[in-house]
């Protein structure tokens, strides 16, 4: 017979339900109502219905009443009835009967609100779970009620060690999510991981695996399966291990893993695939573990590509990591952040909903990956809902004003915006809301908004921002005077930069900052050289901005690109490496000062040349467009220099990658800008032929037109006197969403008759008229039509042809 105090340890040790003052504590902040969502609780092929929720909180309840009412008589307690019908126990309570059946609490006023809160909604802090009913919960699902005693063993003992209180549906999920697990004891998991610790680091380290006695071997049956997974994993593979009992998956899983992660990684992808679609899974923390060895040593190579049927390595993550899956209680964070880094934006706002009504548990560092995700998609509101987890998470390690934080801060700050605030006017998007987080600007972000407030085109703003670092004592940096710099050059005022250098001149670390030297050799280029004054002698300004660039840089990779002249005698110059601007603005310089065909043909064969070769400044200038445009511009005047001009664009289109002292060279494919200044040549100098077979090179390489390429082709078409094909590019220009502006109107001045133009433009809008009344007979109208049926497009190709066949026959009989 045992004693009560030995009844009391072991009904302790079975686990039984506790309630606590406070639900999710620590976690993200929410109101308990949240949690009552309707939530589908994945697992394959089984989804919880909300009868089966109801009967497992009322379970949880009634194991919590059954288990605080026998603490309560122990203690000779008396329990009490609360709201919502359950029972308040645990604490003494004086209790009188009064006239009307009620009664009288003597109860101390320490509930706090919290507690209150709990009650009104229903759900109760719960510390562990019984046996009982993480039966209830397992058998619910289809699975065996013998796996309750493991699955609460694991999970209660990770609610003690994380010091976690779950309410009734995260601790019913999280029964369940440990319930379809493969591996829900210790001893699976710890072979696991010897085992994947072996291969992983001979991997790392490329040499043999050590430690063979810890690989498992495939036994027959194994081999049988592994066969089926290589040659029709979709197919006869599914169906065999679909057919297997939970055992029988426990004991190949881990051995076709392994044997397929060091053989066929392809047939492993696939594996994966398929073993994590059915209800019994391997736990997350495995499943994780695989992706990690594979994203780690594969995914900069053919895995980012990696393409079988619909899948991808995207939705491959999406599926085989799904958040649905996630521990509740306890995860490995490197988990949730390789999901958040490879998943697509729907996936990782899905994720952090779930987290969020689930109480997953999540590290401030997880909770800055969510807002560094959400920060490269551009979804401004996630990330600020990221953000709120530290915001109100304070005793984790990580407040609103760590370094991480302010970086994560800036970051988001590049997409803040102004908008009108109704009666307070137009203010920032953002920042107003990371001040009410608590956040507090320092220099660094107070250089973004000073930049976000420049962008916005008011100087009056950014004058403001200004003034506020100087009443803050924020000192100016570099990125401070480049973007003071960037809008001077920006409105021309050559005053003001001139004022702005004087004051980095003052400042040694300023002087020599290799960003702000490229700017100011950019502001002077810009004022001196683009712009150059036409009674400037070229001359002179090339050799000024060469004397200036010979302050600055080493000027040897400009002898090697073949610029220098040869009677130049350079003066003491700084031995810097140049940077790829600084190079570019000489470039550009040297054929804006003279543009012969002879020296440009030089100079760009001897740039591929070092292009090719990897040269450690050159080749970078072949990742941009810049440089090329450069070349375009300056032999576009020449008729000799048209057929280097496409030779130039192919070179573009066929440059492969390549390495320039083992870092990468991805060259550059041909920019809208590009295509248009080839366009430009040819129209230029009269080659109707050549711009219609652009036209088409454009065509195949699915470039779109913009404003300036439309203008170029009227341009071009007003200079022909072709009044037709004018007529008609206005059309599709503005048909494809571009108005009119000054530089169209420019190029109309060239026409001879301008009104034949408007009488085109009324006839191609009347067969549009006509096309569309078409378009709108009844239907029997159109079936006593004998012409051919045509579909739209061609309907609207003939009449447009007509309009214009009809145009042209008209203006042959004026002249």
């Amino acid at each position: 017979m045992l004693s009560c105090a030995q009844r009391l340890a072991r009904s302790r040790a079975q686990g039984l339900l506790w309630t606590q003052p406070s639900v999710c504590s620590n976690y993200w902040p929410r109101s308990l109502q949240t949690s009552r969502k309707a939530d589908k609780v994945y697992a394959s092929t089984t989804t919880l219905s909300n009868q089966d929720l109801n009967v497992e909180n009322q379970q949880f309840v009634t194991d919590r009443s059954q288990s605080n009412s026998y603490h309560t008589r122990r203690k000779g307690t008396v329990p009490t009835e609360g709201r919502d019908g359950g029972t308040n126990n645990g604490r003494e309570v004086k209790t009188t009967k009064t006239n009307s059946g009620k009664r009288a609490s003597g109860q101390r006023n320490s509930t706090s609100s919290t507690q209150r809160g709990t009650e009104n909604s229903g759900d109760a802090a719960i510390r562990f779970i019984s046996n009982t009913s993480a039966r209830k919960a397992i058998h619910a699902q289809g699975a065996s009620p013998k796996l309750a005693h493991s699955v609460t063993r694991r999970l209660n003992a990770e609610l003690r060690a994380r010091k976690r209180r779950l309410n009734k549906r995260s601790l019913y999920l999280a029964t369940v999510i440990g319930s379809n697990s493969l591996y829900s004891r210790g001893l699976g998991l710890r072979q696991w991981r010897a085992a994947f610790k072996e291969i992983y680091t001979a991997k790392r380290y490329e040499r043999e695996i050590q430690n063979t006695r810890v690989i498992p071997v495939l036994g027959d049956s194994g081999k049988d399966l592994l066969e089926k997974a290589r040659s029709d994993c979709f197919g006869s593979f599914r169906e065999a291990w679909q057919a297997l009992h939970r055992t029988d998956k426990a004991l190949h899983w881990q051995r076709l893993a392994i044997w397929l992660m060091q053989n066929d990684l392809k047939s492993f992808l696939e594996f994966l695939i398929v073993t994590t679609k059915c209800k019994e899974k391997p736990n997350f923390t495995i499943v994780f573990d695989c992706f990690r060895y594979l994203d780690n040593h594969y995914y900069a190579g053919w895995l980012k590509d990696w393409r079988s049927g619909d899948y991808t390595y995207q939705s491959l993550i999406e599926e085989c990591l799904d958040p649905r899956d996630w521990p509740i209680v306890s995860v490995n964070q490197k988990g949730p952040r390789l999901y958040i880094r490879r998943a697509g934006h729907e996936a990782v706002a899905s994720a952090l909903r779930i987290v969020k009504e689930r109480c997953t548990q999540i590290n401030p560092e997880t909770a800055l990956c969510f807002m560094w995700r959400f920060t490269e998609l551009g979804d401004v509101d996630r990330a600020l809902e990221a953000l709120k987890f530290i915001a109100h998470n304070k005793d984790d390690g990580l407040d609103m004003n760590s370094d991480e934080v302010m970086r994560h801060c800036c970051k988001l700050l590049t997409l803040d915006t102004v908008q009108d605030d109704g009666a307070n006017g137009r203010n920032f998007r953002i920042l107003p809301q990371l001040l009410k987080m608590g956040v507090r600007p320092d220099r660094d972000m107070m250089n973004v908004v000073l930049s976000n407030a420049y962008k916005t085109g008011d100087p009056q703003l950014g004058t403001d921002i200004l003034e506020f670092m100087k009443n803050h004592d924020h000192t100016f940096d570099s990125y401070t005077y480049n973007t003071l710099l960037g809008d001077a050059v920006s409105r021309g005022e050559r005053a003001r930069v001139d004022s702005l250098i004087h004051e980095i001149a003052k400042e040694e670390d300023l002087r020599t900052n290799p960003y702000l030297t490229s700017k100011i050799f950019h502001s002077h280029y810009i004022f001196t050289t683009k712009h150059m004054d036409e009674e400037a002698d070229p001359s002179s300004v090339f050799y000024a901005m060469l004397d200036m660039y010979n302050q600055l840089h080493d000027i040897t990779p400009l002898k090697e690109l073949l610029i220098i002249p040869p009677h130049y005698t350079p003066g003491e110059g700084s031995k810097l490496p140049a940077s790829p601007i600084a190079l570019y603005i000489m470039i550009a310089t040297y054929f804006r000062c003279q543009n012969r065909f002879s020296n440009v043909q030089r100079i760009y064969t001897q740039f591929r040349h070092l292009v090719a070769q990897g040269h450690p400044l050159i080749a970078p200038l072949a990742t941009t467009d810049h440089t090329y445009n450069e070349f375009l511009i300056a032999l576009r005047d020449n008729p000799r220099g048209l057929r280097l001009c496409v030779r130039l664009v192919e070179d573009m289109l066929h440059s492969s990658t390549s390495k320039s002292k083992g870092t990468t060279i991805d060259h550059v494919k041909p920019s809208m800008r590009t295509w248009t200044i080839l366009l430009s040549a040819f129209t230029f100098n009269r080659q109707p032929r050549a711009v219609q077979k652009i036209k088409e090179m454009m065509a195949k390489h699915n470039v779109k037109y913009n404003a300036v390429t439309w203008n170029v082709i009227i341009n071009g078409y007003a200079n022909a006197q072709n009044i037709p094909q004018t007529a008609a590019s206005i059309k599709a220009m503005e048909q494809q969403g571009f108005a009119i502006d000054p530089y169209t109107m420019r190029s109309l001045r060239y026409l001879r008759d301008p009104e034949r133009l408007w009488v085109a433009m009324d006839e191609l809008d009347e067969a549009a008229t006509a096309q569309e009344s078409q378009s709108t007979l009844p239907v029997n109208e159109a079936e006593t039509n004998s012409e051919p049926v045509l579909s739209s497009e061609e309907q609207r190709e003939k009449e447009l042809d007509e309009g214009l066949g009809k145009l042209g026959n008209k203006m042959k009989s004026k002249l």
